[in-house]
């Protein structure tokens, strides 16, 4: 159309009211694709979230002796924290059976992660010992027990 031998110059703008609808029908999927892009980024942001706190969980609990002492995993902040390990991923149903529920899991991680004021039951293994505690205080004792660990392996402690 632009470069057919005409008496008088055509430009972009002599075009735009033909390839209008197909101009803004393509811009309109760019933007969706963007918007599809930005929520899976924002979905892997999560994802990421979500396995550093797991790493820094499994750094406390799965330590059984810290500088020699082998009750370390079993006192004060970090038994609440095996607790809530256990409550996370060792639940069963009534009848024995584990109970897996991967949203409970996720909930209860963004709960911790927020360090919001909801209290939570957490039953030792034997079933002798109730704590309830807060999710604020279990990212209080995650926080500071993960600090600690921190300070051990960069040798200020």
């Amino acid at each position: 159309y632009l470069l057919t031998d005409q008496s008088r110059l055509r430009s972009v703008n002599d075009i735009m009211p033909m390839i209008g609808a197909r101009f803004y029908t393509q811009l309109d999927a760019s933007q969706m694709r963007n918007d599809v892009i930005e929520e899976d980024l924002a979905k892997e942001v999560q994802n990421g979230r979500l396995f550093r706190l797991l790493a820094k969980l499994g750094t406390i609990n799965e330590r059984p002796e810290f500088q020699k002492d082998p009750a370390w995993s079993e006192t004060g902040d970090r038994y609440l924290l095996k607790l809530f390990r256990d409550h996370l991923f060792h639940q069963v149903t009534e009848a024995g059976t584990p109970w897996i529920d991967l949203s409970h899991i996720v909930s209860c991680l963004n709960k911790l992660d927020a360090g919001v004021p909801e209290k939570i039951s957490l039953v030792s293994r034997d079933e002798k010992s109730v704590l309830v505690v807060t999710y604020s205080d279990l990212k209080r004792c995650f926080d500071s027990t993960f600090q600690e660990l921190q300070a051990a392996a960069t040798g200020s402690l």
